[in-house]
């Protein structure tokens, strides 16, 4: 096979930054973005996701032979039940037809694991025809149903929870970091809900890895270890040497989530031949310092500059 063109979406989010990082060395790699992007590396492109007329110009423009779609609203606290996933779902749509229509060979979705109502076993791909409890996940498993309607080959991976730098500090891990580097409180839910935690950079490589396997349909993207949300909240609060912060059930469980939600992991591993190198210690360790480094350069930033005597 030639070398692949790739596009990806998202390429300046959380996750679909750790993809293009993985692909710029030996591929043709374009991103896209609504405003005007200036990043290192790829070829960078500007359109409306949302618009059909966009995504139809931006194929018939970059012509790729893949394309990895990872754009779509993940807002903590807004992205559950959203109006905009139902917009996302029919921009998929959208850029999906435009692809195939072009001559565009390979799509790689990035999917969720909220596409699982969950279960007290390990999901396996084919529980797809489980009813996700959101808005969220409902409508990432309806885009990819839309794709399994088109005759192209395609990988759908169904990504549990990632962590890592830059991850919007609403979100569990960073939350947890912050109150811990505040000297305060780290107030959690019961804790009691067994999770998948995977190291974004683990995640990026892996979805990365779907560019050349044949692999077909879904496939659960996770780390071979599950934790409670109790139990890597101590991790952190071990890490920061503040176990006395962390205060479970003082937040209540979000209505509707399952007690356990982790996945099967054979197609990664005998399939794919993935299997992640960062631990969970040592990603949580790498999150806690970077928080502790960007909190500290915000704290200079607001001191008043010294004054040479």
């Amino acid at each position: 096979m030639t070398n692949p063109r790739i596009l990806i979406t998202g390429a300046r989010g959380f996750v679909g930054s750790r993809i293009k990082a993985c692909l710029l060395d030996g591929y043709d790699v374009h991103a896209v973005a609504r405003t005007q992007a200036v990043v290192e590396g790829a070829t960078w492109h500007h359109a409306d996701l949302l618009d059909p007329a966009d995504c139809l110009a931006l194929i018939r423009d970059v012509r790729p032979t893949h394309l990895i779609h990872s754009a779509w609203e993940t807002t903590p606290g807004v992205f559950w039940e959203a109006d905009s996933n139902l917009a996302w779902l029919d921009a998929g749509k959208a850029l999906f037809t435009a692809f195939h229509a072009n001559g565009g060979q390979r799509i790689i979705g990035c999917g969720t694991c909220a596409e699982y109502a969950g279960s007290s076993k390990p999901l396996r791909e084919e529980d797809d025809g489980q009813i996700p409890s959101s808005q969220y996940g409902r409508a990432k498993r309806d885009l990819l149903n839309a794709l399994r309607e088109m005759p192209v080959s395609f990988a759908w991976a169904r990504i549990f929870y990632p962590y890592g730098s830059d991850e919007h500090p609403a979100r569990f891990v960073p939350s947890v970091c912050r109150s811990l580097l505040q000297n305060d409180v780290a107030k959690c839910s019961s804790g009691t809900q067994t999770r998948n935690f995977m190291d974004v950079r683990d995640v990026g490589a892996a979805i990365a890895a779907l560019v050349h396997s044949n692999l077909q349909g879904p496939i659960n993207v996770g780390h071979t270890v599950s934790d409670k949300l109790g139990d890597v909240a101590k991790m952190l609060g071990q890490i920061a040497g503040r176990p006395d912060l962390i205060e479970l059930g003082a937040l209540p469980d979000r209505e509707g989530e399952p007690a356990i939600l982790i996945p099967d992991l054979r197609r990664q591993t005998d399939e794919l031949k993935f299997d992640p190198k960062i631990s969970i210690y040592d990603g949580m360790s790498d999150v806690y310092r970077w928080w502790a480094k960007q909190m500290a350069e915000s704290h200079l930033k607001d001191l008043p500059l010294s004054r040479a005597t």
